[in-house]
């Protein structure tokens, strides 16, 4: 079996690259049939990942999330084995993988046309992700750019009326967030799901009511001890489908990209790919 690493040579302020090397001499030592692929551009890890669809190789995601559910999209359906080398600066999906050691098949969800294998959502937290990109373009420093979309998205968010249809009931209202949960961790190490599990053909479902904009600083906090269950404005739910609706244009965060629609009819897809997590070896491929 032949192993492809699809590197996003920039993930972790450059981390991807500086692991790129590391792989090739590993690889070299243990006479490995590899080859490795650089992400040029968005979409890219898709494009080649789709490259070996009608294969069964190994296909190692090197980067962060944003690249993980590139990877992901390229190779559904295919019978290829999907590892995680983690090199980007969240790498949320990969806290959740690391309960597993060894081949597991596990679930994805599918959200529209795009499958996604940790987190969707909606509300204050995807506003903030997506206000990341235009705060980059200004001369923020980096390591405060996060904090500073906080405060910016709270001082332009809008609660929208949205509906949502969860397990046979329909649910309407406005929300300050709502996330529909495969993986654990989202935001660069929130524990949203604590207990959510990625083989059990379900997705835990959060959705925290509207609430003064003054207690969403302390809900973030919450939301990073993980003691957000215990809040009275904290709904959860499991399920293995949802769909939701708004008059208006709402922004949903799924892995990481930003989608901006009025509809998102989201599945789960039960045993839908095999991944594999060696410690070892991914310990081995990442140190330098």
């Amino acid at each position: 079996m032949k192993h492809i690493f699809i590197v996003n040579p920039i993930s972790g302020a450059g981390k991807g690259l500086r692991v790129s090397n590391n792989i090739d001499r590993v690889c070299k030592e243990k006479e490995l049939d590899y080859t490795i692929h650089f992400t040029s551009g968005p979409k890219d890890a898709t494009r080649i990942a789709g490259m070996y669809k009608h294969h069964k190789n190994h296909i190692y995601s090197v980067g962060g999330d944003g690249t993980l559910s590139e990877v992901l999209n390229g190779i559904i359906g295919s019978e290829n084995i999907l590892s995680v080398v983690p090199s980007g600066s969240g790498n949320d999906f990969f806290k959740t993988l690391k309960n597993i050691n060894g081949k597991e098949i596990i679930d994805i969800g599918k959200i529209n046309d795009l499958y996604f294998i940790n987190i969707a959502s909606i509300g204050i937290d995807a506003e903030v992700a997506y206000n990341v990109n235009i705060l980059k373009e200004f001369k923020i420093p980096s390591s405060q750019v996060y904090n500073a979309s906080i405060i910016y998205s709270l001082l332009k968010y809008s609660f929208k009326e949205i509906e949502f249809e969860l397990n046979q009931s329909c649910i309407k209202g406005r929300y300050t967030l709502l996330t529909i949960c495969n993986g654990q961790y989202y935001g660069g190490g929130f524990r949203i799901a604590p207990e959510a599990q990625i083989n059990d053909g379900l997705f835990d479902v959060y959705f925290a009511d509207k609430m003064s904009k003054l207690l969403i600083p302390h809900m973030v906090l919450k939301l990073k001890k993980g003691t957000h269950e215990s809040s009275r404005y904290v709904n959860k739910k499991k399920a293995d489908s949802i769909m939701i609706q708004s008059e208006n244009l709402i922004c949903c965060n799924v892995d990481g990209e930003i989608i901006i629609d009025n509809k998102f009819d989201i599945k789960i897809i039960k045993n839908a790919i095999q991944v594999f997590n060696d410690k070892e070896w991914i310990n081995q491929l990442i140190e330098f």
